[in-house]
């Protein structure tokens, strides 16, 4: 039998001229240029420098390895975009969020319930997963690459901090916003709501969010020791693990969230119709719970439940502590002065 010869591929990468495997963050290149780009292109030209001092070395296939600035230049140059680095943690998502609404299906199969209680599970988990936690890890992902070649006094910034908080709320505020019973208040009462609830529905979103592979906020973490000492940070970051470890499973903590958006307190000072409130809450406390007892059982999902609310109850408390740090009037000018002094 005659063997078939191959036509070799003409695809030539566009930065060092060696053979390539396809496009790659928008340009034709091979697979060492496309692994350079996704390990260095985040840190920008700024994070290097040319090895030689002229800032135009040649680059192919023989010398793309002897200077890393000449070669981020090239690829730039050429066309390709950091933008589309996170294309395969988005996928990564993707495949995720496919396997959870398998899941969700073969849950809903057993539980012999109303069909419109898993509509609600499938949207809810799509919707968080869309407007809330990919944009936050796309986020940490790009600051931490960003800072963390940066000197220490650049990173460790309140106005970082701040910008973050910002992100983080308008982030959850978007998932909320995909609700329906949220979408039927008008602006000002979801203002109320948010404004109301916000600090702590961002505590309990880092349960859902929260990456140690990525640690982004090392810096701010640090500024938050500063601010409001170290054991009750430890304290924080305990709760936080302890909760995600209860909670084990996203469905939960979105549910969680959505509860707790409907809340009021001895604090609340607006003029939300509460019964309107209760009710939605009730409609999601019974979806969790629905949703617990098809997964776990009566027994396990008593013990679960018990334990979800202790958790939401010490992060509060928390919340109360940071809450009394901030009104206390010594704090402020020390954060003014501390501040100042990172500026």
């Amino acid at each position: 039998m005659r063997k078939q010869n191959r036509k070799p591929s003409d695809l030539i990468c566009l930065v060092c001229g060696a053979p390539a495997i396809g496009f790659n963050f928008a340009v034709i290149t091979c697979m060492c240029c496309k692994a350079f780009f996704r390990r260095n292109a985040l840190f920008g030209l700024q994070a290097y420098q040319c090895r030689y001092s002229t800032e135009n070395c040649s680059i192919d296939i023989r010398t793309r390895r002897d200077c890393s600035y000449c070669r981020l230049k090239k690829c730039f140059s050429v066309g390709m975009k950091k933008e589309l680095i996170l294309t395969e943690e988005i996928k990564q998502l993707k495949r995720e969020r496919i396997l959870a609404n398998r899941n969700l299906t073969h849950l809903n199969s057993n539980f012999n319930q109303p069909t419109d209680i898993f509509i609600d599970l499938r949207n809810i988990f799509n919707a968080y997963e869309e407007y809330c936690r990919a944009p936050i890890q796309t986020y940490e992902k790009r600051g931490y690459e960003f800072t963390v070649h940066q000197p220490i006094k650049s990173r460790i910034k309140f106005q970082n901090y701040l910008h973050a908080c910002q992100f983080y709320s308008v982030s959850l505020e978007n998932f909320f916003k995909h609700i329906p019973e949220f979408q039927q208040f008008p602006s000002n009462e979801q203002s109320l709501l948010l404004t109301h609830n916000i600090r702590f529905l961002m505590r309990m979103n880092t349960i859902e969010t929260m990456n140690d592979s990525a640690p982004l906020w090392a810096p701010i973490n640090f500024l938050l020791e500063i601010m409001y000492g170290k054991s009750l940070m430890e304290t924080i970051d305990v709760c936080l693990h302890q909760f995600k470890i209860c909670l084990n499973e996203p469905q939960c903590t979105q549910l969680l969230l959505i509860i707790l958006l409907f809340s009021t307190s001895i604090t609340y000072n607006g003029n939300l119709n509460t019964v309107n409130l209760y009710k939605i809450q009730e409609k999601y406390t019974d979806i969790l719970w629905i949703y617990l007892v098809r997964r776990y059982g009566s027994l396990l999902a008593c013990q679960k439940f018990s334990s979800m609310i202790r958790q939401c109850l010490h992060l509060q408390n928390i919340g109360h502590k940071l809450e009394l740090k901030r009104q206390n009037t010594q704090w402020q000018s020390f954060m003014i002065e501390t501040i100042n002094e990172f500026k």
